[in-house]
């Protein structure tokens, strides 16, 4: 039988802890309040899994310098702290492997592994192994290797699995490809460390902790798993805590956006205020110069203002825009009934497509409930409404339908070029803006709209040809 000095095991526990300690701390300090990557809002439970991990570890350190003493007490902390370290990694695969299904746009969401990994659905299923488990050999060897072969087993492998395909959905990221590489390696140490961690376990006396465990593995290699497994623990604390640059690239990236959307909104601003401020200043003006009769400056106070009018619009969707990319609105968000504003809204337009001779009409209106900030909601749908009637003809339809979590408003409007669909969202742009003086706009009704969306994680698509309509689809 093979063994190994007792100095070098000492030194080697240690270090297995320390890794595992170094990528929780690395974690929880490194990650975002505000992120794009979906697995942002979830991973400080691989952070709570590796600081829990390091102190299972560390107490394993403490048996092994007294190995003669008696541990009751300590041996059923370090099995918790086992179980509770897995559910952690277990929950942090859970979420991982859903949403990368979910992102991937194909029926896969909705297969069976999608459906597996509910957390009802999985939760009873590891549970009751568990248990079974337990129930087989109730020390507390088998207590750990039961907790090994449910959770610990499973949770790493499907990260592992995950990790390794998720660096395929970074495209935008400075340095994209050697991101995908640290997630690669990662995910290939995860699951190495499924098999040496959930499958390789003190003797017990059932299969397969009968044949393969930690003193057949010593036997064979001459080497400890806890080295292999301090080696995976090592390899993933480095490519993690490098992975983790993703979030210093997405906020260099934000900020040279913010830079760039800031200098072009105020050169654009400030071209639009001065529009109407500078058609005030010339009717005040000529208003001085020259007498003239009451019924005159009653005209001249009225086209004054309406400038005010266009003005105070302005400045409201300025505001309106500041408004939106405040940080932390989405924790502000509460359950909706989409169906409740899109009448409400639809009322307020009714009268307005009338007197323009436009026939505004639902096709169909079902009940969907939507997480989200019910004003910035009614805005969206106000300003999509507001030009599908503005741009219609007289005589014209427009059709709105609700069906499940997608609205359809469709008009048979004057159409957006296919040369212009890329620019229709972009702050004061306005197609064919010479061409329609008579129809007064600001050029932000649809930037709102995709500022709406992107921060309600909605969809949205647009279709449009010149002279026949517009199709705007959202999926909420």
């Amino acid at each position: 039988m093979f063994t190994l000095e007792k100095e070098s095991m000492e030194l080697l526990l240690f270090a297995y802890g320390l890794s595992f300690f170094t990528l929780g701390i690395s974690v929880l300090f490194s990650r975002p309040k505000e992120s794009e990557y979906f697995f942002a809002r979830k991973i400080w439970l691989l952070g709570v899994f590796a600081i829990l991990h390091a102190f299972e570890d560390w107490i394993s350190l403490l048996k092994y310098l007294h190995v003669d003493e008696n541990f009751i007490l300590l041996d059923y902390t370090q099995s918790l702290l086992l179980l509770a370290s897995y559910i952690f990694l277990f929950e942090f695969s859970r979420f991982i492997i859903r949403q990368s299904l979910i992102q991937s746009n194909s029926a896969l969401n909705k297969n069976l592994i999608y459906k597996f990994y509910n957390a009802s659905a999985i939760y009873t299923f590891a549970t009751i192994g568990l248990l079974f488990l337990v129930f087989l050999h109730p020390t507390i060897n088998g207590i750990n290797a039961a907790i090994r072969y449910t959770y610990g087993f499973w949770g790493a492998l499907i990260l592992g699995v995950s990790l390794y395909y998720y660096g395929d959905s970074l495209q935008k990221i400075p340095h994209a490809n050697k991101l995908k590489l640290y997630f690669k390696i990662s995910g290939i140490a995860f699951i190495f460390y499924s098999v040496l961690s959930g499958i390789i376990v003190d003797p017990i006396s059932y299969f397969p902790g009968d044949i393969i465990n930690k003193q057949t593995f010593m036997n064979t290699f001459h080497l400890p798993v806890e080295a292999l497994r301090g080696f995976c623990a090592l390899v993933i604390a480095i490519t993690s805590i490098k992975a983790l640059e993703i979030f210093k690239y997405e906020l260099i990236a934000k900020l040279n956006e913010s830079y760039e959307s800031i200098k072009r909104f105020s050169a654009n601003a400030s071209h639009q205020i001065k529009t109407p401020l500078t058609s005030l200043r010339l009717q005040i003006h000529i208003a001085h110069k020259k007498n003239k009769t009451i019924e005159a400056y009653r005209n001249t106070l009225d086209s004054i203002d309406k400038e005010m009018v266009f003005l105070q619009e302005i400045v409201d969707k300025l505001l309106l825009l500041s408004r939106i990319q405040k940080i932390g609105i989405r924790k502000k968000f509460s359950t909706i009934h989409l169906d409740d504003i899109l009448l409400e809204i639809f009322e307020e337009f009714s009268i307005v497509a009338k007197n323009k001779g436009v026939s505004l009409d639902i096709n169909m209106i079902d009940f969907p409930l939507v997480k989200g900030d019910p004003t910035l909601l009614k805005v969206l749908l106000y300003n999509l409404i507001d030009n599908a009637i503005k741009f219609t003809p007289k005589g014209k339809q427009i059709t709105i339908t609700l069906l499940q979590s997608t609205l359809l408003i469709e008009d048979e409007g004057i159409g957006i070029p296919p040369d212009k669909l890329s620019m229709i969202f972009d702050e004061f742009y306005r197609v064919n803006a010479t061409e329609k003086k008579h129809i007064r706009g600001y050029g932000l009704g649809l930037s709102i709209v995709k500022k709406i969306t992107d921060i309600h994680h909605i969809k949205i698509k647009i279709f449009s040809l010149p002279g026949k309509g517009t199709q705007v689809i959202l999926k909420f």
